[in-house]
């Protein structure tokens, strides 16, 4: 038994060894078929001067100044090629005007009103007097604060109110979430707003304003894109739309107290990105005259990436907590949101309430407090990128009336009607980039993609084929190769006369030979007299272009065999 596993071990040994030597003999014939192709697609290559680098009998100087002719070109041709890609990266479109904006309605811009004070103080006072205090006046003082502050809660004040709700006892505050305690003490529209009129018609306000909780606490927004309640926020109706035909093209309400106006794009999802771009007191009158920019970008930009032109289209990219269109401020929104679930596993209060998510308790205020920096941290939300459909709202001009009792409030009025947007679109697409490509590299080289598939045949196919068809005559000619004996080297002090190249038999590799001088003979000196009876040495010179290619022997003497081996075999001679 040991010697049955004895011999097994042996024949296996043997098999392996077996399986080296052919896969190595048979990356040597491999080698040798690239070397013969290299040298055959030197010399058959469409490409511009190579065939001259490689051609047998040219001399080294003139293959020297077709490599340096050859690497200048395609360095020139890498650069520029480099140069229109970094382009086509970073630069690819262009934006320009779009003067056809006639007989087209305008959405009229978000205005949101943040009052100072978004809480009602005998409304927070009542619930937690009849909640948190069980009906204990002292207690319900103490109390109320707390709720006061939930209506203009975000991470700057979370501290505050994480200190205020200590008093309160922990089993009372968890019977309802942070949201509907803050729900309960919020001011209502009646005492926010006085008046209202659009389009120069009176409009009831409360009908038209929603309340809206985010960072910037309670407040009433005159078109937005959402409203909120206790346990959610719902997406609103149509937008409010203005014609060119309408008689004012203009929004005025009258605050109840000082307060904070916003006004942006329809587009966009109030949040922190926005500041405000009013403050309103009493006895103020505020006319605002705004312009309207939009940027649209055409569906051809579709070919390029994200990153090229800068802007992700409405319906490009799916938000997990905005589904209905891509906006920079959801997506800004939403990077907000998921880094405070992954820190502190919970949703904070003034977000948007998450079906699968638990809502951030009173609890969960310290860690909110610790990663405040990291949640609301830009430069984590990178992946964001503006909207490829932009509407940016600039106030024109500002006029502010102080100490007018008898007409306070706010004018929100366009200056004039939107009759320019831009455009932007595809400069640089992948089809200019190939003609670019292919007509820098014909220019420098002489190279088209037909010239890329030759090298890929020359180097994958061909010289697998000749592997495969011809192996004997790769192993002969790799074995003459390998035997074949350094060529003799004449020592002699003799330069040859060039004529004589044609009657001399023997290979040579270069002009002066050096063969030793043996005892007793005489230096003979007549090759000075041989080159003095030439007639001209430049002739001479010349000579050495009509030099006949002399293949070496590889050990033959008989010449009859000689000839039969080079009809045969030469074609595969590297």
């Amino acid at each position: 038994m040991p010697e049955e596993k004895s011999m097994s071990n042996g024949n296996q040994s043997d098999s392996t060894l077996t399986r080296r030597q052919k896969l190595l003999s048979t990356l040597v014939i491999f080698r040798r078929s690239l070397i013969y192709q290299t040298k055959e697609f030197f010399q058959n290559s469409t490409l511009h001067g190579v065939r001259y680098i490689a051609e047998t009998g040219r001399p080294i100087g003139e293959k020297f100044m077709w490599f340096c002719f050859t690497s200048i070109g395609a360095v020139t041709a890498l650069v520029i090629i480099m140069s229109l890609w970094e382009k086509f990266q970073t630069n690819p479109t262009i934006t320009g005007l779009d003067t056809d904006f006639h007989n087209q309605n305008v959405v009229f811009p978000t205005t949101v009103v943040c009052p100072e004070a978004g809480f009602d103080f005998d409304k927070a006072y009542e619930t937690v007097y009849k909640t948190l205090a069980n009906y204990d006046p002292s207690k319900a003082a103490l109390f109320a604060p707390f709720l006061n502050l939930l209506t203009t809660l975000n991470f700057e004040n979370i501290k505050d109110a994480q200190a205020f709700a200590e008093p309160i006892p922990l089993e009372q505050l968890m019977e309802h979430t942070i949201r509907d305690w803050a729900f309960r003490a919020h001011i209502s529209c009646e005492n926010t707003l006085v008046s209202c009129k659009y389009r120069d018609e009176d409009i009831p306000c409360c009908a038209h304003f929603e309340p809206i909780y985010t960072e910037h606490g309670f407040c009433y927004a005159f078109n937005s894109r959402f409203k909120s309640t206790e346990t959610e926020d719902i997406k609103t109706g149509a937008p409010h739309d203005l014609y060119e035909t309408d008689k004012k093209w203009a929004l005025f309400f009258v605050p109840n107290s000082t307060a904070r106006i916003f006004i942006f794009s329809n587009e966009e999802y109030f949040g922190s990105d926005f500041n405000a771009q009013i403050d309103w007191s009493e006895s103020q009158l505020v006319e605002v005259r705004i312009s309207k920019k939009n940027t649209y970008t055409t569906d051809d930009a579709r070919q390029l990436s994200i990153g090229q032109r800068k802007c992700i289209f409405s319906d490009e990219v799916k938000l997990n907590y905005f589904p209905d269109a891509y906006t920079f401020s959801s997506c800004m929104k939403q990077c907000r949101m998921n880094k405070a679930i992954k820190l502190c596993k919970c949703n904070p209060p003034f977000y948007k309430p998450i079906s699968n998510v638990p809502m951030c308790s009173i609890k969960d205020f310290g860690c909110l407090n610790d990663f405040k920096m990291n949640i609301t941290n830009i430069k984590d939300c990178l992946q964001c990128e503006l909207s490829c459909s932009k509407t940016v709202f600039n106030i024109d001009k500002l006029i502010k009336i102080v100490d007018r009792p008898e007409s306070p409030g706010v004018l929100v009025e366009f200056l004039t009607w939107p009759i320019i947007r831009y455009k932007r679109e595809v400069l640089f697409g992948w089809v200019d980039l190939l003609v670019s490509f292919g007509g820098i590299a014909s220019l420098f080289l002489g190279f088209s993609l037909l010239s890329g598939v030759e090298i890929i045949y020359f180097f994958t196919l061909r010289a697998c084929c000749m592997v495969y068809k011809n192996r004997q005559e790769l192993y002969e000619i790799e074995e003459r190769i390998r035997h074949e004996p350094p060529p003799a080297i004449d020592l002699q002090l003799k330069l040859k006369s060039h004529s004589n190249f044609m009657n001399d038999s023997r290979p040579t590799s270069a002009v002066l030979q050096v063969k030793p001088v043996a005892e007793g003979d005489v230096v003979n000196h007549s090759w000075t007299r041989q080159r003095k009876n030439e007639k001209d040495y430049f002739n001479y010179s010349k000579g050495l272009y009509r030099t006949p290619k002399v293949l070496p022997e590889h050990g033959y003497t008989n010449s009859t065999t000689k000839e039969k081996w080079l009809q045969d075999h030469s074609q595969y001679l590297p």
